[in-house]
């Protein structure tokens, strides 16, 4: 069948040394269970490890982790300290702050990886929507990341089901039911008497050929129903049926052994011990079991497992309360108040009749150490039931408002607001309703909704500027960062120019000092209602004290940020470039995923704008990992990328289908940078009307752009004759210049007025452009200085003279990998009578992306355990990449590789 040879494949893969993953979907009892069995009898000499996902334990974040990486963790040690630290603390072997769930499944990679160096692993997962989603969403990203790692990972996911947990982009298969002569075996061999043909096809027709139903009905008729004397029951006991059916084979036990079957549906663990330990309360013993063994309800051995999840269901929800209850309060008194506490609260808190501020309080308590380990989703779980045990009306609006905070953190944003509805219009407390808002803002940021997320803080700063003005300031500082998000598409009255007056309005108290942040808010406040010139002492003054903190110092990782924003701004491309290489630094070194998801942007601006195309990729495609194990997905950066280097179609079609997606998330800032990445794109192409046109809006909501990008709008617009266009953005870039005399400020300046300019002042102000932009990073605009110089030059008819810069240019541009700028200098070189040869591609245009990543961080020195790091990758899949980048490249060693060219492919 189709599902084996799939699963031969995964097999055959983590065999050979690569890696295989398949996710098998269906509905309940379609033979997922015995495929997943299969798999691990043919496995051969794969070590194998297995994981049932357990409804109970689906809140106990990392559990299923911990279950399935307990045989590796031996191998801690060996990991680099900041992925062993994330990842013994979420499995609560460590103190700490909550670890990023990026940097757990990045540890989690690498402990699978290097436990299958000696021999292939296999990783099973049976009733994988029951993981609980901290586990689900690590495991997802290691499957993701897999390539030689010599491990393969199988999933079983019940589908549909009340319940989903996403792996997304893995590959799947759906489980269909058995084909009729199959189906028709199964129900024979199952049945106690004879079938007959008419009955068979009945019973497969409306059980759509499910193995288990086939099963439990082949043992479950009477033998009249199956020869066909006695019709059938109409419908068949299938669905919620069939677990009434599980149930009435338990009813037929003893009623010690129904209470043993309770208690092991009720407890996560599957420990016997404490199973023993919860009779003696409840009245059974160990030979209790042995009647559930022989009716093949549970197989016991070091736990004690149910042979389908369908059975625990039934037997647990087809208890009274009372039952529940009273079992439920057995296994608190019997789990231990040290090591099991929290497992204990929950047990406790289910046997509540009614609210119990103690047993509130140890929920709370154990929320606190979820939320210490990175179990966010454990921690809403805990609070929100502390919540509905807690009989003090204030008491009970905090812990619901912190639940629905940990709900959001743990990316269930659904569950949050339905948190927050639940207490709309009875938060009687001031401070507590701001704390809903910013709750609100952020589930509106979590949801992609950036412009809702700065209105509401917007009106939280308000609401809290008579109690607060410093709080009111913070608001009103996050609300202008989500304002920059949303950019053109931020919600009425919640614009920048809307939350920078309602800024000025709120002045910080006269004695005050003011922090970076009150530097920034009134330096942002200036730039939006003033001037550029107005607000460029405070930039200035905001970007130097960032400049002077410690690299240690906590406000680094909260400020640096936007810190960047402010050097960018001002077009001060050295402070921008050392503000986020510094930032970058301390997020890795702190494992500061966030942080470092915003370092990575900057950084990669700024090596984009110096022409250093391999690098600005890199990191662009780091912070895209990022992102993704996080649940987004950006593109913006690899567009940028693909502009600069003159790819036509792809960049176009990239464009377009980022631009559509970022519309409908209201995320205008994306939509500004592909605007400009169009425009480059067209530049190169010498299709400066299209330029123009590709930029409508002069970048005039995004200040780095308008620092950075405006003089190529000025030479289009100069290029096709709309000189007013030019001569505006012109006094635009005049004035930035002037409050910020940066060589390549002054550079672009020069650049910009030199194509409105002719005869001598023309050159003269091309030849002060060029000296500028040689004290600026990096070589792009000084490559596009003489380009234009080289270009106005030969239009001069001074061929020998324009001949030096073209040739100046195609050289940097093809160094930088800038194809369609080097084909627009190599055409100008032609039309002087000198031919510039293109650059033949070399072994580097062989590499696929990952392989040129791995090459170039290979190339400047970087270990295999620091690429893999910084790709979100094993050190086996580095190893395996650098095996054939040697080949293709026609190496032997490092020190080979980085004396190649490999930056602009």
């Amino acid at each position: 069948m189709s599902e084996r040879v799939q699963i031969d494949r995964v097999l055959a893969a983590a065999a050979q040394g690569m890696s295989g993953v398949l996710v098998l979907k269906g509905e309940a009892g379609a033979g997922k269970t015995a495929l997943l069995d299969y798999a691990v009898d043919s496995a051969g000499d794969l070590d194998v490890v297995r994981l049932v996902g357990i409804e109970s334990e689906a809140k106990l974040g990392f559990a299923a982790l911990h279950q399935l990486l307990v045989p590796h963790l031996g191998r801690l040690e060996s990991l680099p300290a900041p992925l062993g630290q994330a990842l013994a603390t979420a499995f609560g072997m460590r103190g700490g702050g909550p670890p990023d769930r990026f940097l757990v499944g990045l540890a989690s990679l690498n402990l699978l990886s290097g436990a299958a160096t000696a021999r292939s692993l296999l990783c099973v997962v049976d009733d994988a929507h029951w993981l609980d989603e901290e586990s689900a969403g690590v495991l997802a990203f290691v499957a993701r990341r897999l390539h030689a790692d010599a491990v393969g990972m199988l999933f079983a996911v019940r589908d549909p089901s009340e319940r989903q947990v996403s792996f997304d982009g893995l590959p799947s298969l759906r489980v269909p039911g058995l084909r009729p002569a199959e189906a028709r075996q199964l129900l024979a061999s199952a049945a106690a008497d004879k079938v007959s043909s008419e009955v068979s096809e009945q019973i497969i027709e409306q059980t759509r050929g499910n193995p288990l139903a086939l099963m439990e009905l082949g043992r479950e008729l009477a033998p009249a129903q199956l020869t066909g004397e006695i019709s059938l029951p109409e419908p068949l006991p299938l669905g919620q049926s069939l677990q009434a059916r599980f149930l009435s084979q338990v009813r037929r036990l003893p009623a010690a052994t129904q209470v043993l079957l309770l208690a092991a549906a009720a407890d996560p663990t599957g420990d016997p011990a404490l199973l023993w330990r919860a009779g003696r309360h409840l009245g059974f013993g160990v030979n209790a079991a042995s009647p559930a063994e022989v009716a093949e309800m549970v197989t016991i051995g070091p736990t004690m497992a149910f042979r389908h999840p369908l059975v625990r269901s039934a037997i647990y929800h087809g208890a009274t309360l009372a039952d529940r209850q009273r079992v439920h309060q057995a296994l608190a008194e019997a789990t231990d108040s040290g090591s099991g506490a929290d497992l204990r609260a929950w047990h406790r808190s289910e046997a509540a009749t009614e609210p119990e501020e103690t047993v509130a309080a140890e929920l709370e308590q154990a929320a606190e150490r979820a939320r210490s380990r990175g179990g966010w989703a454990a921690t809403g779980a805990y609070l929100t039931r502390s919540a509905a045990l807690t009989p003090d009306a204030v008491t009970r609006l905090r812990r619901i408002l912190a639940a629905a905070q940990a709900e959001n953190t743990a990316g269930a944003s659904v569950r949050a607001q339905a948190l927050l509805d639940r207490v709309a219009g009875q938060l009687d407390d001031p401070h507590q309703r701001i704390a809903a808002q910013r709750i609100q803002g952020a589930i509106h940021y979590a949801l992609m909704q950036p412009a809702k997320t700065a209105s509401i803080l917007l009106d939280a700063a308000r609401q809290i500027a008579p109690l607060d003005v410093g709080r009111a300031r913070d608001a009103l500082l996050d609300a202008l960062a989500a304002s920059r998000v949303s950019g053109r598409l931020a919600a009425p009255g919640a614009s920048g120019n809307d939350i920078a007056l309602a800024a000025r309005s709120l002045p910080r108290p006269p004695q005050s000092a003011g922090s970076i942040g009150d530097l920034l808010l009134e330096a942002d406040t200036a730039l939006l209602l003033d001037s550029h010139e107005a607000a460029a002492p405070q930039l200035r003054r905001a970007v130097a004290t960032l400049q002077e903190l410690p690299v240690d110092s906590a406000d680094l990782l909260t400020w640096t940020g936007i810190g960047c924003w402010a050097a960018g701004a001002l077009g001060d491309d050295d402070a921008l470039y050392e503000l986020s290489s510094r930032l970058e630094k301390q997020a890795r070194a702190q494992s500061a995923v966030p942080a470092l998801s915003i370092a990575l942007l900057f950084t990669g601006v700024s090596e984009l704008f110096a022409g250093a195309l391999g690098r600005a990729r890199a990191l662009f495609t780091e912070r895209d990992a990022i992102e993704e194990a996080r649940g987004d997905s950006c593109g913006v950066g690899e567009i940028l990328v693909l502009a600069w280097q003159g790819q036509i179609s792809e960049t176009r079609a990239r464009a377009a289908a980022v631009a559509r997606a970022a519309t409908e998330q209201g995320l205008g800032w994306k939509l500004v940078y592909l605007e400009y990445a169009l425009a480059v794109l067209e530049l190169g192409l010498g299709h400066y009307r299209e330029a123009l046109a590709s930029a409508p809006h002069g970048y005039e909501e995004n200040v780095i752009l308008s620092a950075f990008a405006l003089p190529d709008l000025i030479e289009a617009a100069a290029r096709c004759g709309q000189l007013d266009i030019a001569r505006d953005a012109l006094d635009r870039v005049g004035s930035r210049a002037a409050a910020s005399p940066t060589p390549l400020a002054l550079g672009l300046l020069a650049r910009s007025r030199a194509l409105l300019a002719d005869g001598p002042a023309a050159e003269t102000l091309y030849q002060e452009a060029i000296a500028h932009l040689r004290q600026a990073r990096g070589v792009s605009h000084l490559a596009r200085a003489h380009l234009l110089y080289g270009e106005w030059l030969r239009r001069d008819k001074r061929r020998r003279d324009a001949r030096e810069h073209l040739r100046a240019a195609h050289d940097m541009f093809e160094t930088m990998g800038a194809g369609a700028f080097a084909e627009r200098a190599r055409l100008e070189l032609a039309a002087t009578g000198q031919t510039a040869r293109k650059r033949a591609p070399g072994n580097a245009g062989v590499l696929t992306p990952q392989e040129l990543q791995v090459a170039v961080l290979a190339a400047a020195g970087s270990t295999n355990p620091e690429i893999a790091a910084q790709l979100f990758i094993s050190p086996k899949t580095v190893d395996y990449h650098l095996g054939k980048i040697f080949r293709k490249m026609d190496v032997g060693s490092r020190r080979q590789l980085a004396g190649i060219t490999l930056d602009h492919t």
